[in-house]
């Protein structure tokens, strides 16, 4: 699964209690069932961390590392629609002719179709899927393996039906209620263009803290404050998507910036100047020199992700080279990295909303994030290549 090599899609999710003691009955009982009884419709169940195909859930298959590593399998069978369409057609000239009619009315094509439906679907292969997830109680987190809402819901709701509580997913506004005890609705929100009026202003709390992300690491050459984990450096680099969630009306409310340097092109300071902010970009962090990441090179450790702002989304996160050998080892050494990258991100987060909620330091950000829009990094180069489209 996931989780075990390669780089990394997930979600966070906060336990609000622990799990059972009898947990590995209870997914056992709700575990994936024998390929043969799958039909049409989607069903769902536990599997174990090997594949999807593990339908055994004991202390073999369900640990990793000693963490809970297992996943939700959905399987379904489907008939192609062009072969469905093709021997429905098929069907229908076979009866026209031994019928001798010119047409075939609504009824008979629906007869036809549900003959050839249930001709065929037994001889589908089961599609399948999953949604890996690692549950690390120290921690009191779940990790998930996707970052689409439709299958985070379905998740959730499996995961209640078999645990009887339900996962928070630590989204901006979650994060900020357990980091702080407020709502992100009591913060103000950054005005980063220096033209257009505060009370204008839109945006998610998310979405300004990734836009001061690339403020604070472009004005300070990647470096970030110190942490028990040494010193890190970060940067943000495009794809970039931008947005506009104000009510104002005047153009394009998303802007896409691709090629060349997005985040030193004039279409970004554009963006930017009219109320624009991120939503997502790719970040990159490292334990090492600062200059090897300002310059977009690999530091002595890692990280790389493209990062969702507005629910913590994480999407294809790349883990620095490990040393471990063994399965157990590696697993471990993996779920560290993100571990750390975590820490990083959300000790970043926590500094930004203890800057927003103090008035004067909020008014003295206002000011500087403005200036450096202002004075952009890139007005030289402009080399940048956008994307508008209206949302």
């Amino acid at each position: 699964m996931p989780f075990d090599r390669g780089s990394v899609t997930f979600s966070v999710f906060h336990l609000p209690q622990e799990l059972p003691d009898d947990a590995l009955a209870r997914l056992q009982r709700q575990s994936a069932g024998p390929l043969e009884r799958i039909k049409d419709e989607p069903e769902w169940g536990w599997v174990g961390n090997p594949h999807l195909l593990e339908t055994r859930i004991d202390e073999q298959t369900a640990y990793s590392g000693g963490r809970l590593h297992l996943g939700l399998r959905q399987a379904q069978r489907k008939i192609p629609a062009a072969l469905l369409q093709a021997e429905c057609r098929m069907q229908e000239l076979l009866r026209m002719a031994e019928d001798k009619l010119e047409f075939l009315n609504a009824r008979a094509k629906k007869e036809i179709k549900q003959d050839v439906i249930d001709r065929l679907l037994p001889e589908m292969p089961p599609q399948l899927t999953g949604i890996p997830f690692v549950v690390d109680q120290s921690e009191q987190r779940l990790y998930c393996g996707a970052v689409s809402q439709k299958q985070l819901d379905q998740f959730s709701l499996c995961f209640s039906d078999t645990f009887g509580f339900t996962p928070v997913q630590i989204t901006p506004e979650e994060a900020v209620a357990m980091q702080f005890g407020i709502t992100a609705e009591s913060l103000p929100r950054l005005n980063f263009s220096p033209e257009q009026p505060d009370h204008m202003v839109g945006g998610t709390i998310g979405q300004d803290f990734l836009t001061w992300l690339w403020y604070f690491t472009s004005t300070n050459h990647g470096a970030l404050p110190k942490t028990r984990l040494g010193e890190f450096f970060c940067m943000v680099d495009g794809p970039l998507l931008m947005v506009d969630e104000s009510e104002n009306d005047r153009g394009a409310r998303e802007t896409s910036i691709r090629k060349g340097l997005p985040t030193q092109s004039m279409e970004a300071q554009t963006a930017l100047r009219t109320g624009k902010k991120l939503r997502q970009a790719r970040i990159l962090c490292g334990l090492g020199q600062a200059g090897a990441v300002a310059a977009g090179q690999p530091a002595d450790i890692g990280w790389e992700v493209t990062l969702d702002a507005d629910q913590f989304g994480f999407r294809s996160l790349k883990l620095p080279e490990g040393e471990a050998m063994d399965a157990d080892s590696v697993f471990e050494e993996r779920l560290g990295y993100v571990q750390t990258f975590l820490e990083l991100t959300f000790g970043l987060f926590g500094r930004f909303i203890a800057e927003i909620r103090d008035d004067d330091k909020f008014m003295r950000l206002q000011q500087e994030v403005q200036s450096w829009v202002k004075k952009w990094p890139g007005s030289k180069a402009g080399d940048g290549a956008s994307a508008e489209d209206e949302g």
